[in-house]
C-alpha cells in the first residue's frame, strides 16, 4: 500500500511504473508467477524500461481462472476495496478491486475537460450515466498478509457513495425525463455514454427543443456514429468530442478538439501500442492494440495490460519512445470489429452506415458468430419501413462470399450490464464457458439451432 503523505509529489512515471512492478511481484502472486521467468527488475531506470518490454503482455482473458486472492494485492489484508464490475462483451467478467482514494480519483479525474476547457465551477458539468454510477459495493478480498485463510464473511460488504458523480442525470431515463432534468440544472458541459447524449440530442431534434446553456459535450465508453455525431450538432449546434475511459482504468484522455488528437493521462498511466501488422512495439500511425499500466492501482494491479481498443498512436512520451502521450484516432474495440471472408478486418462505421441507410429507426446489432456466421438482430420502430432483404444483401456484399447473414427479429436490443449499448459484437474469438455466457445473454440459441 502507498502511505506517502498525499501532499507529497509522485516520483517520474518511469520509478513509479518500476515501484508498481516490484509491489506486484512481491505482494500479488499472480505477477509473482508470471515475472519469475523474466528476472528481478534492474535497478537502471533505462534497463528497466527495456526489461519492462520484454514482459508479457495480458488481457482480461488471462484472470478468468485467477482467484482473486491471487491477484489482488497482499499489502490490502482486511483493507475494504471498490469493487468495479466490466461489462460483458467479451464474455468473461472481470472484477475490478480498487482502493478508495483511488476510486475517488479516477472518478474525480472525468471532471478534467471541463476544467482544462476554462470552467471553473465543478457544479456546471453534469453526467449523462447509469444512476447506479453514484454508488460502489465495497468487499474484503484478502484475508491476511500471508494469504492464507479465506477472505472475509459476506458481511464486510457495504456501499459507497460516490461523491465525484453529485452532478448526474440518469443515462437510462427516458429522453424526454432526462431533458426535463437537464432543462432544469441549465448545465454548460455534458460527459457521458455517446448512446444516452445522441438518445437526448434525437428527442430535441424531433420536439423542437434547446439546451441554450450546454457549450461543449464528451461522449465517451461507446461508439459515437456519424448519424449520432450529426444529431448532437444539430440538437447542440457544435461538434462533440469524445472522452476515452474504461472500467479498468477510469478516466484515460480526451480530445481537446472536436475529431482532433486523444490527450492520455500519462502522469497515472502508461501507453504503449502493440502494431497490428507486426505485433512488436508500434510506431505512430501505426494501427495497433493499446496496451496500459497503472501507476496508481497498486490493489489489483494492471500491468501491461490489453484494454481491448484498436488506435492510431500518436506522439511518445518524454520518458519513452515505446510509451505514448496521445492517441490520433480510436478505430473502436477489437470485439467491435469483424472480418470478412478473406481475413481483411472492415471498420465499423462501413457496416454502421448500410445498416442504418437500410434499417432507418430501427434498433440493431450485427453479431458475428463464427467466421462466415452472421446474426443481424433487429427490433423494427413503429412507424418506420424496414427494408430487411437490402439490409442482410448489402451485409452479405461487405462481408464477402462465403459467408451466411442471419435476420433474427427481437423484442428489444439490450444494454450490457454496464448500461452501455454495442453495436457490433465479434463471438468469433471468444471460447469456453465466455462464449457460451454470451450466446445465451444475447439470445442467440434458437438461431444457432436452426443454422446447424
Amino acid at each position: 500500500m502507498d502511505l506517502r503523505d498525499a501532499r507529497d509529489a509522485l516520483p517520474a512515471q518511469r520509478e513509479l511504473l518500476r515501484e508498481r512492478v516490484v509491489s506486484a511481484i512481491r505482494d500479488v502472486p499472480f505477477y509473482t508467477e508470471l515475472y519469475r521467468p523474466f528476472g528481478p527488475p534492474p535497478e537502471d531506470l533505462d534497463a528497466f524500461m527495456a526489461w519492462f518490454g520484454t514482459l508479457p503482455v495480458i488481457s482480461r482473458a488471462d484472470f478468468e481462472d485467477v482467484p482473486d486472492d491471487h491477484r489482488v494485492s497482499r499489502a490490502y489484508a482486511d483493507v475494504s476495496l471498490v469493487r468495479k464490475q466490466t461489462s460483458g462483451s467479451t464474455g468473461i467478467p472481470f472484477v475490478l478491486y480498487i482502493d478508495e482514494r483511488v476510486a475517488s480519483f479516477r472518478s474525480w479525474r472525468f471532471r478534467k475537460p471541463h476544467l482544462a476547457s476554462g470552467e471553473s465551477a465543478p457544479d456546471t458539468l453534469e453526467f449523462l450515466f447509469p444512476e447506479r454510477f453514484r454508488r460502489d459495493r465495497q468487499v474484503r478480498v484478502v484475508a491476511n498478509q500471508s494469504g492464507d485463510g479465506a477472505p472475509p464473511a459476506e458481511g464486510v460488504r457495504r456501499t459507497r457513495t460516490e461523491k465525484s458523480y453529485s452532478t448526474l442525470t440518469d443515462a437510462l431515463k427516458a429522453p424526454e425525463a432526462m431533458y426535463r432534468d437537464l432543462a432544469a440544472k441549465q448545465p454548460r458541459t455534458l460527459t457521458g455514454y455517446a448512446s444516452s447524449i445522441v438518445g437526448l440530442a434525437a428527442f430535441m431534434v424531433a420536439e423542437n427543443r434547446r439546451l441554450p446553456s450546454v457549450r461543449r459535450i464528451w461522449t465517451t465508453s461507446e461508439m459515437l456514429t456519424p448519424e449520432g455525431r450529426e444529431a448532437i450538432r444539430t440538437a447542440f449546434g457544435f461538434e462533440p468530442r469524445e472522452a476515452y475511459a474504461s472500467v479498468e482504468f477510469g478516466f484515460m484522455g480526451w480530445q481537446e478538439e472536436p475529431q482532433g488528437a486523444y490527450r492520455l493521462e500519462t502522469d497515472r498511466l502508461v501507453f504503449e501500442g502493440v502494431s497490428l501488422a507486426s505485433g512488436r512495439a508500434a510506431a505512430p500511425g501505426e494501427d495497433s492494440r493499446v496496451v496500459i499500466s497503472d501507476l496508481l492501482n497498486d490493489a489489483t494491479p494492471l500491468l501491461r495490460y490489453e484494454i481491448g481498443d484498436i488506435a492510431v498512436m500518436a506522439e511518445p512520451t518524454d520518458f519513452s519512445p515505446t510509451c505514448y502521450g496521445s492517441i490520433a484516432a480510436l478505430r473502436g474495440k477489437t470485439n467491435d470489429s469483424i472480418r470478412d471472408a478473406g481475413g481483411r478486418r472492415i471498420e465499423p462505421f462501413a457496416l454502421l452506415g448500410h445498416l442504418k441507410e437500410t434499417l432507418g429507426a430501427a434498433q440493431y446489432r450485427l453479431i458475428c458468430v463464427e467466421p462466415g456466421l452472421f446474426v443481424l438482430q433487429y427490433r423494427p420502430a413503429r412507424t418506420a419501413e424496414v427494408q430487411l432483404e437490402a439490409a442482410v444483401d448489402g451485409l452479405r456484399r461487405i462481408v464477402g462470399e462465403p459467408a451466411r447473414v442471419v435476420a433474427q427479429k427481437v423484442p428489444r436490443i439490450e444494454r450490457e450490464t454496464s448500461g452501455k449499448l454495442r453495436p457490433i459484437i465479434d463471438l468469433s474469438s471468444v471460447t469456453g464457458a465466455g462464449r457460451e455466457r454470451l450466446i445465451a445473454d444475447l439470445h442467440l440459441e434458437d438461431v444457432l439451432n436452426v443454422t446447424a
